[in-house]
């Protein structure tokens, strides 16, 4: 059985909850589709962004190739435009 890929939006309403969930941030932190996470208010470290992919892996259920783009953590809409083209690379059943 073949699983449809998510939108653009749900992947990012899917991250934002990732986001808040990881970084322990409450429901109503602002955190907008081009919000700096590295640098800006949420000051990301690598960590932070390994524990993100580890929780973006399991969420959308695919597993990140060796040596991700640091550029993929910047914002959210980075992150939903990696998971997007990742999503869309994989082999289908």
């Amino acid at each position: 059985m073949t699983e449809s890929i998510p939108s653009r939006k749900d992947i990012a309403d899917r991250i934002r909850s990732i986001i808040r969930c990881d970084l322990k941030l409450g429901d109503s932190v602002q955190i907008d589709d081009d919000t700096e996470l590295f640098g800006g208010d949420f000051d990301l470290d690598s960590l932070d962004a390994l524990l993100l992919l580890q929780s973006m892996e399991k969420e959308f259920s695919f597993k990140a190739g060796q040596g991700v783009d640091p550029a993929v953590f910047r914002t959210v809409s980075s992150l939903s435009d990696y998971v997007l083209d990742t999503l869309s690379a994989e082999p289908s059943d």
